[in-house]
């Protein structure tokens, strides 16, 4: 059994995307993340997978060219935390499936799960702005464990909270929301011991390179814009 609803949600990937909301592992369907029936009683752990659409790139130029920020870094903390929709506006109801609904309906569409990493920056390899080395951002990835609930979107592979570093590909959300991956595969990458940067997801691409040799290609793109 599956829901389909469109979600609009300030500071994550999931700007104009379609989520499909599946059934939980003991066969009920899933339930709103605030739902605390998780781990009572003995009762079967539940995950709820998530999809969603994002956008995509055929290049690693054309990734870096879309980079608002581009670092280096390890996570240093975690935090899941339920980010409510946006009211959808318009009358179309392919747009907005929540057309004619009152405000009240409408704002009691189910939240969406997010873990928010906070990452230490080590190097700033492209848009530096604001963001300097020794700054902490926050970076929002859909999914999380909340309430004995766990969320699971296929594309996505958590930040690990340990000495991990990572080449993090961002996307900027506003001064008040976290940055976002632009795409869950693409723009997620571990450094080795010999800086050479990797992949951690099969739809990420190969032969980057080093981090030094990245950062000089994301520079000539910046400066290029």
């Amino acid at each position: 059994m599956t829901a389909v609803r469109n979600v609009l949600v300030a500071g994550t990937a999931l700007l104009a995307a379609v989520v499909l909301v599946g059934c939980s592992a003991d066969g009920s369907a899933g339930g709103k993340a605030g739902d605390k029936s998780g781990n009572k009683a003995g009762a079967a752990a539940q995950v709820v997978p998530y999809e969603a659409d994002y956008p995509s790139y055929d290049s690693v130029d054309a990734l870096l060219k879309q980079s608002d920020v581009i670092v280096r870094g390890t996570v240093v903390g975690s935090q899941v935390r339920e980010l409510s929709p946006e009211a959808p506006t318009g009358d179309d109801p392919v747009a907005n499936p929540q057309a004619g609904l009152s405000p009240e309906e409408a704002a009691e569409s189910d939240p969406v799960v997010v873990t928010v990493s906070t990452v230490k920056v080590a190097q700033v390899l492209s848009g530096a702005g604001d963001v300097k080395v020794g700054d902490t951002v926050e970076v929002s990835q859909l999914g999380g464990t909340l309430d004995g609930v766990t969320f699971q979107e296929k594309q996505t592979t958590a930040l690990a909270e340990d000495d991990t570093q990572y080449v993090l590909m961002l996307a900027d959300q506003g001064d008040t929301n976290p940055y976002d991956l632009l795409n869950p595969e693409q723009a997620l990458y571990t450094v080795g011991s010999d800086d050479e940067v990797t992949p951690v997801a099969d739809g990420g691409f190969d032969g980057i390179g080093k981090v030094d040799e990245l950062a000089a290609k994301a520079d000539a793109i910046d400066e290029a814009k």
